[in-house]
């Protein structure tokens, strides 16, 4: 049967017919539900879409369907990387979203300021435009002075009407950003973020807060948040708020890699030196990393502050996960260019931090696939590969469930059932 499956995708291959239905055929397939893998099965994909899902010696050929047949056996299947705290700005998106995608990120949120035409820009992509990965957005961030945009709004009536705006011109979710900044500014009091919430809701929209201080996430949990969109990094969980993040069922996002970045690159890392890492800058952009960057993190004063913030939230990490808590998959990449929050191997990196961590690798895939999707409400029609779900998904050349460094051993990325070229 695979060679006759084989042929049929050599048969394909050279009369250059255009396919209706793609088959990956004699994959092992890591589904995204946390299940077993299934060995040796077939995955069909029509109109973006999973058509079916069979073990590869009861394929049978649609009726009256051109089909175009992949032989991957010995290959690996996962779903696509979905990455619920990323940053796509500034402008323009499109090479930043691509950039995502060739490393495996089908979808990404942007938690930066998008302009109007996101709705235009989405609805594009929901009609099969894909030049990069999926875009979900918060449109805008509530934050503290002096941050121009994002603190325009002042009182809990105007931070109202301001949600109204927002979730009119496109905005996925609603955002509020709490941080002093190691004291350096004020933050947005319980009274505001109270209505911004509350307003988001109304309009049946799922909520985000930037924390960093125990006492903001506490504050911003009892206030009806759904999503943390950092771990507590300044001081360790403890059991009482844990069992209060599962009674409300509150997702954690942790972003090891963005908080090693703060510091990491002093150590002049070895990864920076490898062709996987440096296909997600320019050459110039590597000689600013290795040279003016380095040197600014070494003679940076906080160094020490983000050394322990990032073991803190490793430790936190782990706790959430074996108490049971659903930790969603996010890395803060992108953003400003100077952060060097590098799109796309941000999100390989964060894995090998989480495996360090203590987590499995099947509970990683599950953050990026199962997990998030759930978080930001889009598992009706991602975060898994299942017959009917989005053909999103990437083959790999290596097992990630021995190791998740494996993940890096992408051979396609495919979006909305198209391989990403």
């Amino acid at each position: 049967m695979r060679t006759l499956l084989f042929l049929a995708f050599i048969a394909l291959s050279l009369s250059g017919a255009a396919a209706e239905v793609t088959v990956l055929a004699n994959v092992n397939l890591i589904d995204g539900s946390g299940a077993p893998p299934r060995n040796d099965v077939s995955i069909l994909m029509e109109k973006g879409r999973i058509r079916d899902i069979v073990q590869a010696n009861s394929f049978v050929p649609p009726v009256n369907t051109e089909i175009r047949v992949v032989d991957a056996l010995g290959k690996f299947v996962v779903p696509g990387i979905i990455n619920a705290h990323g940053h796509v700005g500034p402008p323009p998106r499109d090479p930043q979203l691509r950039q995502y995608a060739l490393y495996g990120v089908t979808t990404t949120t942007s938690m930066y300021f998008d302009q109007d035409d996101i709705v235009e820009f989405k609805d594009r992509q929901r009609a099969g435009e894909l030049r990069g990965a999926r875009i979900l957005t918060v449109k805008y961030r509530f934050m503290s002075p002096p941050f121009i945009p994002g603190s325009e709004v002042k009182t809990p009536e105007e931070a109202r009407a301001k949600v109204n705006e927002i979730v009119a011109h496109g905005a996925d979710f609603v955002k509020v950003w709490i941080d002093a900044g190691s004291g350096r500014f004020p933050k947005l009091s319980r009274e505001f973020c109270a209505a911004v919430l509350d307003q988001a809701h109304r309009h049946g929209k799922i909520t985000i807060a930037h924390v960093f201080e125990y006492a903001d996430a506490k504050m911003i949990v009892d206030e009806g948040v759904n999503i943390l969109a950092h771990n507590v990094r300044d001081t360790m969980i403890e059991d009482d708020f844990i069992a209060r993040l599962k009674s409300r069922n509150v997702t954690v996002i942790s972003t090891l890699a963005r908080e090693e970045a703060m510091f990491g690159f002093a150590d002049a890392p070895a990864y920076i030196d490898t062709p996987f890492f440096r296909q997600g800058l320019s050459a110039e952009r590597l000689a600013l990393l290795k040279t003016i960057k380095r040197d600014e993190q070494r003679k940076d004063p906080q160094q020490a502050f983000y050394r322990r913030a990032f073991e803190i939230d490793k430790i936190n990490l782990k706790k959430l996960v074996e108490a049971g808590v659903r930790i969603a998959f996010g890395t803060d990449s992108g953003g400003d260019p100077n952060r060097f929050f590098i799109q796309g191997f941000f999100e390989h990196r964060q894995m090998e931090l989480m495996r360090d961590a203590g987590l499995t690798p099947m509970q990683i895939i599950q953050s990026f696939s199962k997990n998030a999707s759930e978080a930001l409400g889009i598992d009706k029609d991602f975060g898994a590969i299942a017959t009917g779900k989005a053909a999103d998904l990437l083959l790999l050349s290596k097992n990630p469930l021995e190791d998740i460094v494996n993940m890096r051993s992408i051979e396609a990325v495919y979006l909305g059932g198209k391989q990403f070229q």
